[in-house]
């Protein structure tokens, strides 16, 4: 698949995340602190989407293990044989894992990182009866701990990165909601030329 495909498919999907968002309820449960779980519960289909990851072994050009495990909401079981697709969004570059198979409800992706920052790792689960979207948020440290010692960044730097994120957030909504309104536009220019047609 091509970077444009990719691309498109990142805006669309997360488009419909945003318009199909009255369904869904986010929550985010830290167990300890190195292992992240965020949380996703789709309230129309009974589904629930855990992910998680490391945070102490997340690194640049490392491979960092990204956990899924999917679950009926109501029972609390694993959703069993479905497929699966990953897109990983690292600013303008955008990774994808497509039709991965699932037989129990957990699966993994390996993803090397290679820019610090928070980054967005969007799912798509399609069952026989639906199709559950999901999104999630992986944070690189700009920083590395080790045991003698676990360097934070000065105050200035930590301001910039926390501007440049909300900044960015920005730009990604306004962003979606252009595209929103791109397609609006096309799609009633092509029924009025239709119904001119006629």
């Amino acid at each position: 698949m091509s970077f444009i495909q990719y691309l498109l498919f990142f805006f669309g999907f997360t488009l419909f995340l945003y318009l199909n968002n009255s369904n869904i309820i986010y929550s985010h449960i830290h167990t300890n602190n190195q292992i992240v779980i965020q949380e996703i519960l789709d309230q129309r289909d009974k589904i629930k989407v855990q992910f998680a990851y490391d945070q102490e072994k997340i690194k640049i050009n490392t491979l960092t293990d990204l956990k899924f495990s999917v679950l009926n909401s109501t029972t609390a079981e694993h959703i069993k044989n479905f497929l699966a697709r990953v897109v990983i969004s690292e600013g303008s570059e955008v990774f994808g894992f497509d039709d991965i198979k699932v037989n129990d409800g957990d699966f993994s992706v390996k993803h090397s990182f290679a820019n610090y920052g928070t980054h967005q790792v969007i799912l798509r689960i399609d069952t026989n009866s639906s199709i559950t979207p999901a999104a999630f948020d992986v944070t690189v440290p700009s920083y590395q701990s080790s045991s003698s010692s676990f360097p934070f960044l000065a105050d200035s730097d930590k301001s910039k990165l926390d501007k440049d994120n909300t900044s960015t957030k920005s730009i990604t909504t306004y962003l979606i909601i252009g595209v929103g309104v791109a397609v609006s536009i096309g799609m009633t220019i092509i029924l009025l030329s239709i119904l001119k047609k006629k």
